[in-house]
């Protein structure tokens, strides 16, 4: 089971793993649809996210870590409004979300997920 310190709704300041836990590391995720707007582009990358959880036999309560950057921070509030409804109650991972320049102008958000199994 993982232990969370310091949990908010939003990140957890530190997430312990159990030891042998199998830990999951995901690929940075952009969203298929880049020509939505920056909360349609966030939720269809949690949309993925979810996928790419159950394939590994795991769920958004299991993310220990996440990653997000976005090309404008200013715009961290539309995507915390999206990512609070997203994840479970008692379960937020510890969560950096920084700017940084992305691939293509058309990418608005960025996110990576580690996550146990």
């Amino acid at each position: 089971m993982l232990k969370r310190h310091q949990t908010g709704k939003r990140m957890s300041q530190v997430v312990e793993a159990p030891a042998g836990a199998t830990m999951l590391y995901f690929a940075g995720q952009i969203a298929s649809d880049r020509t939505l707007d920056l909360e349609g582009q966030t939720r269809n990358i949690l949309d993925k996210l979810d996928a790419l959880l159950a394939e590994a036999g795991s769920d958004r309560s299991r993310i220990v870590s996440a990653m997000i950057w976005l090309s404008d921070i200013r715009n961290r509030h539309a995507v915390n409004a999206v990512w609070d409804a997203w994840v479970p109650e008692g379960a937020a991972p510890a969560r950096a979300c920084v700017e940084a320049r992305l691939a293509e102008p058309t990418d608005l958000i960025e996110i990576q997920i580690v996550a146990v199994r």
